[in-house]
């Protein structure tokens, strides 16, 4: 179980970013008519930041202190933010957006409080 943790933040990564290299009107056409009205697309951002996030806290093992696996997450998951929306300038129907960017960083500090709170709650419990 421990090799998933550390293999399952890459590969929602290249997930991540294979959806980034779809086409606007083709990712319309997979998307829910519900899901594509204003707004929902910093909601789709923000949560699939958390959800890398969540990903990363198995990366340096399921016991890892947060100083051990927040510092090297948090490079990444920026990075890849910026590259994933900057990408986009080169993607027919895509657009760079600032909003898209803040809901990145919401979605990751939201799954960093999740995880540091999760990790909270697990040591009240042994004692």
């Amino acid at each position: 179980m421990a090799s998933v943790g550390r293999w399952l933040p890459w590969v929602a990564l290249v997930l991540a970013a294979a959806v980034a290299l779809v086409p606007g009107d083709r990712l319309a056409q997979w998307l829910p008519e519900s899901l594509s009205k204003p707004g929902r697309d910093q909601v789709l951002h923000a949560a699939g930041f958390f959800f890398l996030t969540v990903c990363f806290r198995g990366w340096q093992g399921p016991v890892a202190a947060p100083s051990r696996w927040i510092p090297g997450a948090l490079v990444i998951l920026i990075l890849f933010a910026l590259i994933h929306e900057g990408i986009q300038i080169l993607i027919p129907g895509r657009t760079i957006s600032s909003a898209d960017l803040f809901a990145d960083g919401i979605g990751i500090i939201v799954g960093v409080a999740f995880c540091l709170l999760l990790s909270q709650s697990k040591k009240s419990k042994s004692y």
